[in-house]
């Protein structure tokens, strides 16, 4: 059986014509492998491989975001919430509190696009069976352990501890000085920005000057003569 071959004579051993367009493979760029949204982190850290958190309570920072609606997750009132709540956050409270948690860093918030991207994460928790360790505030921001009640301070469901989370957040010693960073750098990024935008308009009046002087002295030159 013989094969008619198809096309001009010779295209055989041309090969690919698009292989001059291919990028090479060291200009190629790479991606960053994608995160384990599994990954756990779990405190207390001796019971690292003993923790059964399958039916704990979970708190993602939409849950407390005073810049997020119902719709997007918000699940204490406006006035409670406290604005951008982190998981490092929410974690060092539930530490202080003497709560058993997770923190799963990589996990967004289904209900709001956003968050799969700014602000990841969500912490489980064991949803506190006594009030023990419930802490009341006190005028000067700080908390003591207060006595078992039906009071404020008393830890009756989920959505107590949230504003009770909430509440505490604002006082913590290490969001008062990653604000200030993040603070200090957007200042820093907005001089240097108002700097390069200075910078770029006088390159640009000089070369205006310069292009003007020349006209000028051009235009004189033609009177002279």
């Amino acid at each position: 059986m013989r094969v008619k071959q198809v096309g001009p004579k010779g295209m055989s051993g041309m090969g690919n014509p698009m292989d001059e367009l291919a990028i090479p493979p060291d200009q190629m760029i790479k991606l960053p492998p994608p995160k384990d949204k599994n990954m756990s982190q779990i405190w207390p850290l001796n019971e690292t491989f003993t923790m059964n958190f399958d039916r704990f309570s979970m708190i993602y920072p939409n849950f407390l975001d005073s810049s997020k609606t119902v719709k997007q997750g918000r699940r204490i009132s406006l006035a409670e919430a406290v604005k951008k709540p982190t998981v490092v956050d929410i974690a060092a409270v539930l530490q202080g509190l003497d709560i058993r948690h997770v923190v799963q860093p990589y996990k967004g918030y289904s209900r709001d696009a956003e968050s799969q991207w700014d602000n990841l994460g969500r912490v489980l928790f064991d949803m506190p069976q006594n009030n023990d360790h419930i802490m009341e505030q006190g005028a000067d921001g700080s908390f003591d352990v207060g006595s078992k009640s039906n009071n404020d301070g008393t830890v009756k469901n989920k959505k107590e501890l949230l504003r009770q989370v909430a509440a505490r957040i604002p006082h913590l010693h290490s969001r008062r000085d990653r604000l200030a960073r993040e603070k200090a750098q957007k200042e820093a990024e907005e001089k240097r920005t108002k700097e390069e935008a200075a910078a770029a308009h006088r390159a640009v009046s000089q070369k205006a000057l310069t292009k003007t002087t020349s006209s000028n002295k051009k235009k004189k030159g033609k009177k002279r003569r």
